[in-house]
């Protein structure tokens, strides 16, 4: 098989997924409706203050999970002797097969997800904007900071108010992923979890020793190694200062490395399927 990547013949192969996998792709799209639902009529009932802080939370304790088991449930097909067989045995490039993977548990997912919690957040926005509050509850919000007008989650406004780390491992999610799913033939689901929590123990650690180091100073911290510092006050032990990173500089070192390691991850995806493959 010629291993340059062509458009008909990854179109043939998107058919022929969206044919042997529609039942699968609709009752996962059920269950993430349906739990999004449940989730957002508990997370939209606050003030307008708690429900700004709630949804950006809501957001992302849903993506992660839901993303990491939908790639793993379409990439484990490749650690089962037989349907791996089936699966590498189309006509057509290693590439065009990779690509597949990607495009439907990456960009695909991607696409629902956020298409879904859209539609959720419209309606939970139009519900608290336009609903009336008991003098009680007008006191409460007052005192939370007042009642005003919610915008959309993906207004520029609440998106600049997202941490940069969110965003940074969300964007590693995937690749990390997929790559070590295509490693460990065995308990893949369970055993990833495990060691992307190890993973964040090492950074956490490294990246806290690694500032120490530079800084010659044994009280500053970092949560995560995309995260600003902080140190403690010089004047008094019990206050802390942020200390954030110079910028531009410092974001574009923070998208660099981030960046780098997602290139690295796929890579590493990419050649463990051809490994199957051969």
């Amino acid at each position: 098989m010629n291993q340059t990547f062509s458009f008909s013949r990854f179109g043939r192969l998107l058919r022929k997924y969206f044919t042997d996998n529609k039942v699968q792709l609709l009752a996962n799209l059920g269950l993430l409706v349906g739990a999004l639902f449940v989730a957002c009529v508990f997370a939209y009932q606050g003030s307008p203050a708690v429900v700004d802080r709630q949804r950006d939370l809501l957001f992302f304790l849903f993506v992660w999970p839901c993303w990491y088991i939908f790639t793993v449930q379409q990439t484990t097909v490749l650690n089962q002797k037989e349907r791996a067989v089936n699966y590498l045995m189309q006509p057509a490039s290693q590439f065009e097969k990779m690509a597949l993977i990607w495009f439907i548990s990456g960009l695909g997912f991607v696409v629902v997800y956020l298409s879904v919690f859209a539609l959720m957040d419209t309606i939970g926005v139009s519900y608290v904007n336009n609903r009336n509050w008991t003098p009680e509850q007008l006191a409460t919000i007052r005192q939370q900071g007042g009642l005003y007008v919610i915008q959309s989650i993906f207004n520029e406004k609440s998106m600049e108010d997202i941490p940069t780390q969110l965003w940074a491992f969300t964007a590693l999610l995937h690749s990390f992923t997929l790559a070590f799913t295509l490693l460990i033939r065995k308990y893949t689901l369970p055993i990833v979890v495990i060691i992307a929590f190890a993973l964040l123990i090492f950074g956490f650690l490294g990246n806290n020793y690694f500032l120490q180091s530079i800084t010659d100073s044994g009280s500053i911290r970092s949560a995560t190694p995309f995260s600003d510092a902080i140190a403690e006050s010089p004047t008094n032990q019990y206050y802390y200062r942020k200390i954030e990173m110079i910028q531009p500089i410092g974001n574009q070192i923070r998208y660099a490395v981030g960046s780098m390691v997602v290139v690295l991850l796929y890579i590493m995806a990419y050649f463990r399927l051809k490994e199957r493959e051969v």
